[in-house]
Order: structure tokens, then C-alpha cells, then sequence
């Protein structure tokens, strides 16, 4: 496509890329619209989406957050409990064989590595479930029509 610039020499309008088709005089050089070429549209603006109230599902929100403070306290509660037990099995403290059954000699040391796996998978259990509720509220999110 051809640019139109008016001659700053003569005034007329020429369509000579560097030089004016009526006197010869050098175009002076714009960065001009071709002829017969619209300017391109501006790109449209997404449109906003409603974004969910943080008042919305609240108590599954807050159960959430209980079940995770309740998991961390179990995992890491359990985990020092049961190591407390063995290291203090493993002293060869007597007090315990009249608390615990069957805890004579190493049987205090199993029961406190039982202890330990149980306090963290069960912890565990309830971390995954807090973060389940919070993968349900973001799925119900995403998938809510636009209006």
C-alpha cells in the first residue's frame, strides 16, 4: 500500500515514497496510515468476572481450618508423645510397666514407634481432609457460570 503525504515544497498531496510525484521535492519521512487500510480495532477488555464472597461458605471455611489446626496439633503432639515414651522406656524407668500393659523391656519402645505412625497418619488424615473441603470451594469457584 501506498502512503499519501501532502509536499511540504508545493502542497500537494503525493503518493511517492520518497519523493513528490508533482514537484520532486524530498517527502519528508511520516510514519502515516496506508490508503485504503483501517486502523486497527483496540483489543477488546475482558469482561470482570464476579469474583466469590469471602462471606460464602463460611463454616465449611472454618471447619476447614479447624480440621488443619487439629492435624498439625495431632501430628506433632502424637510425634513428641510417643518419642518422650521410648526415650523414657529406654531409661529404664519402672513407673511405667504398672501404667502401660505389656511394657516390659521392649514393648514400651513398640508401642511408642506405633504411636508415632499412628499420630501421623491419622494427623495427616486431617490435614488432607481440611485441604479437600478447601479444593471443593475452589471447584465450585471455577466452575460457576458467567453472568
Amino acid at each position: 500500500m501506498q502512503q499519501v503525504v501532502r509536499c511540504p515544497h508545493c502542497g500537494v498531496d503525493s503518493a511517492g515514497p520518497q519523493f513528490c510525484t508533482t514537484c520532486g521535492e524530498r517527502l519528508p519521512i511520516v510514519a502515516q496510515q496506508p490508503v485504503g487500510e483501517t486502523q486497527p480495532a483496540a483489543p477488546a477488555r475482558p469482561a470482570m468476572r464476579e469474583t466469590v464472597p469471602s462471606g460464602r461458605y463460611g463454616a465449611l471455611r472454618a471447619v476447614a481450618t479447624v480440621y488443619r489446626i487439629i492435624g498439625w496439633v495431632v501430628m506433632i503432639g502424637g510425634s513428641l508423645f510417643s518419642i518422650a515414651l521410648a526415650v523414657i522406656a529406654l531409661s529404664g524407668a519402672e513407673a511405667l510397666t504398672d501404667l502401660i500393659p505389656l511394657s516390659a523391656g521392649l514393648g514400651t519402645v513398640g508401642i511408642a514407634v506405633a504411636g508415632l505412625i499412628a499420630s501421623i497418619l491419622s494427623g495427616l488424615f486431617l490435614v488432607a481432609f481440611a485441604d479437600l473441603c478447601y479444593v471443593l470451594i475452589d471447584i465450585e469457584k471455577n466452575t460457576r457460570k458467567e453472568r
